[in-house]
């Protein structure tokens, strides 16, 4: 079994929005995945073998570097995280933040994980809804971010996820043209298309036996939380609603 995880915030401070992942909470996770005899992968290794974890976060925010990068070390354990180039070292102003920021990894905390083994990809330049906006201005953002990311890591970026985890049916051709070897959603949707791999969003709600699920280890509900996981993804929709309403 296969199973591609994504987290977007490992911290201590929680957000309204029910996206971050306590610390003692994420260790948990990694202790139950290893425990149950799966292997966390690398995506290099993940892409080749026929069952294994693969660990992925979006956003990039500063916490991951405080709360994660510390228990990834500890268990030896690579993952990618997904940045948004435009928005490195400043707060996520793109998001609905009800007045709880969060401020996103530096280049230099970014280069530091790098080195250690962690992948850096891209959640796009200015985190736009895709779906949402004319073709051209996708094309412009993913540009803007692949060249700034190949710069500022030193080597040539392969990995997108799309920002809200979605882009309309057709456009992930522009990703594949701009240069990017895979891309994301998130949503777990299968392994039809590289360039709309699914995965298994991870939430302050989830606990050991909706994680179960997620990896696979339990199948009679998966079909549950495979619609949990696609009916959060769908909530975010809103976030541009919002902003207007809000005035951020």
């Amino acid at each position: 079994m296969k199973s591609i995880l994504l987290y977007h915030n490992i911290s201590k401070t929680l957000a309204p929005y029910g996206s971050v992942v306590t610390p003692d909470t994420f260790r948990k996770h990694i202790k139950f995945i290893k425990n149950c005899g799966l292997k966390i992968l690398k995506p290099a290794d993940f892409f080749k073998s026929s069952s294994g974890v693969l660990i992925t976060f979006d956003d990039g925010f500063f916490d991951l570097y405080r709360f994660a990068f510390p228990i990834l070390q500890e268990e030896g354990i690579s993952a990618i995280i997904f940045v948004v180039s435009g928005y490195a070292g400043k707060r996520n102003d793109w998001d609905i933040t009800f007045g709880k920021y969060f401020t996103h990894l530096s280049w230099d905390k970014l280069r530091e994980m790098n080195r250690y083994g962690i992948i850096i990809g891209s959640h796009s330049h200015l985190h736009p809804d895709y779906s949402r906006i004319p073709v051209e201005v996708i094309r412009r953002d993913l540009e803007v971010s692949f060249n700034m990311i190949s710069d500022e890591i030193g080597e040539r970026v392969s990995f997108l996820s799309y920002p809200f985890g979605r882009i309309r049916e057709g456009d992930w051709r522009i990703a594949r043209d701009v240069g990017f070897t895979r891309a994301f959603t998130s949503i777990p949707v299968g392994w039809d298309n590289p360039y709309y791999l699914g995965r298994w969003g991870v939430y302050t709600i989830d606990n050991i036996f909706t994680l179960s699920l997620k990896i696979g280890l339990k199948k009679r509900l998966r079909t549950l939380e495979r619609l949990k996981c696609t009916s959060i993804n769908w909530v975010s929709n809103g976030t541009g609603i919002l902003k207007s309403m809000f005035g951020q």
